[in-house]
């Protein structure tokens, strides 16, 4: 009886062992993404990064400097790069006429909200899912609480590019606009003009 008994706990055990692996099989196979989006492009995390450090310049636009520019630079792949500097081209013409409009800063801010309230959410997102499942990797468990569509993941790559390419150019307009009218109200408060920190289409290289 007990050789009996042994014989089909083994089985059972061996059939949800077997069921465990076709389970994680198929929640591997539901998490491919099209080429066409950041996660089948493996560009998730790298862009959810890159948005996450707009969004802190956004909220402290202070804290835009010389450094805080090359590390969004080097986190931009080429295609962006180049997208970029065509946007700031044009862009460059009417900000000299527009350097010290405290008022269009204002509603380029007001701009930069509205596309961070629902694009920053899917880069906090992918952060925390790609957390929280190397966790369950490793517990053998799934506990997350954060659903794959709710992050960068499958989100068209096209698109998320326009759109931070769009936050970068709406960034160097508060940013050069706030700086220059700094400068007017305290010209000699300092020996650095605004177009050493900016995001400008002749820094952009």
């Amino acid at each position: 009886m007990d050789k009996i008994n042994n014989s089909k706990m083994e089985t059972l055990s061996a059939s949800n062992n077997i069921y465990f692996k076709l389970s994680i099989f198929k929640t591997k196979q539901l998490l491919i993404a099209p080429t066409s989006t950041l996660g089948g492009a493996a560009l998730s995390l790298r862009y959810a990064n890159l948005i996450i450090l707009i969004e802190k310049l956004v909220l402290s636009p202070h804290l835009i400097r010389v450094d805080a520019r090359d590390d969004l630079y080097s986190m931009l792949p080429t295609t962006m790069r180049n997208a970029l500097r065509v946007k700031l081209k044009p862009y460059a013409k009417t900000l000299a006429s527009s350097m010290y409009d405290a008022s269009l800063a204002a509603e380029w801010s007001q701009a930069l909200v509205r596309i961070l309230e629902w694009l920053a959410p899917l880069a906090h997102n992918i952060i925390r899912w790609q957390s929280e499942h190397n966790f369950e990797e490793q517990q053998m468990v799934s506990r997350s609480n954060v659903l794959l569509v709710q992050t960068l993941h499958f989100a068209d790559r096209a698109k998320m590019e326009a759109a931070i390419t769009e936050l970068l150019v709406g960034l160097n307009y508060v940013y050069r606009i706030g700086k220059a009218h700094n400068e007017k109200a305290l010209p000699e408060s300092t020996g650095i003009g605004c177009n050493q920190y900016a995001l400008q289409g002749d820094g952009i290289r």
